[in-house]
């Protein structure tokens, strides 16, 4: 791939690349910016010890910096997640889709090498803007998270999962290399992208499924009266009973014959335990999800491959 040819392909796409550009390029510095204003909010040391936090100051003080985290983040985590999330999708389908539809691939792979030196030519870049502005959008998104939960470590927490950091650039690119292997299959723009975003829901949804079970199957039993607190970074997963024989199960075990865990009293008849991955294994799994995709993203950029190197044109 030349300079020239990376250039010609920033041409083609110009308009989706200034509009998702100028968009999430706005929304990460505003997200820094709000970073920046949420941490001047606060509260000083004095105030985050409990029992001297009583102060007529310090409740004033959590008071602003709550209002502000909600306000801000109500007003700029969902388009950032938005447009993180449609950059993909409108990125990827026209590069291949677009040129199909017109019918320009025709003189294109006549004069191309080959075309897999057309198809490198044309995703690269556009792949290389998707992973430098949806990383940087998560980078701004991991910040924001880190300034809102001043009490926790957000490299060792679950709060704001897939949200925020690579996870999220992640994502973004499995987004990307469907739209394209869609686009390559259909060759038409409007229709792609309609059957991309159905193909990327499912296949998030599938592997959020498939993920959530594995990380069931490596959960800790965490007894419901030991200290335990949903916003210390743990991610929450299921609460069950323990029976005599120190099995687990859930509230499906009890059936609907009246027969439920609890006495009439409301007392639980067995051990409650809450199943949980803990915090210090935030990283591990962002990791392991991020790879997943990344395999996947590979494997749908390979199919398109294929598919461009053996269609007619047009």
């Amino acid at each position: 791939m030349t300079f020239d040819s990376a250039r010609l392909t920033f041409r083609l796409n110009r308009f989706e690349l200034i509009a998702f550009g100028a968009a999430l390029g706005g929304l990460v510095v505003a997200a820094f910016a709000a970073s920046a204003y949420v941490a001047s909010l606060t509260p000083g040391a004095e105030c985050q010890r409990v029992f001297e936090s009583t102060t007529i100051e310090c409740q004033r003080a959590f008071d602003a910096f709550n209002s502000a985290q909600q306000s801000v983040g109500g007003l700029l985590m969902a388009p950032l997640l938005l447009v993180v999330y449609a950059i993909g999708l409108f990125l990827g389908v026209p590069i291949v889709a677009r040129e199909l539809e017109r019918g320009t691939v025709r003189l294109a792979w006549s004069l191309a090498p080959s075309r897999w030196r057309w198809y490198v030519a044309r995703v690269l870049p556009m792949l290389v803007v998707v992973v430098v502005l949806t990383f940087a959008a998560g980078v701004a998104a991991d910040r924001f998270f880190a300034v809102s939960r001043p009490d926790l470590d957000v490299s060792a927490s679950f709060d704001g999962y897939g949200a925020r950091g690579g996870l999220l650039a992640a994502r973004a690119v499995f987004i990307f290399a469907v739209a394209v292997a869609v686009g390559s299959l259909i060759g038409r723009a409007l229709p792609s992208i309609i059957v991309a975003a159905l193909v990327v829901a499912v296949g998030l949804w599938g592997g959020m499924q498939v993920h959530q079970g594995i990380l069931r199957s490596e959960a800790v039993a965490v007894p419901v009266n030991q200290e335990f607190v949903g916003g210390s970074g743990d991610m929450y997963l299921d609460q069950q009973f323990v029976l005599p024989d120190g099995t687990l199960v859930g509230w499906e075990y009890f059936g609907s014959d009246g027969s439920g865990p609890y006495d009439e009293l409301g007392n639980s008849k067995y051990p409650e335990v809450m199943l949980i991955i803990p915090g210090e294994r935030y990283r591990f799994v962002e990791a392991r999800e991020a790879v997943a995709l990344g395999v996947a993203s590979i494997l749908a950029l390979l199919l398109a491959a294929g598919v461009i190197t053996r269609r007619r044109p047009g």
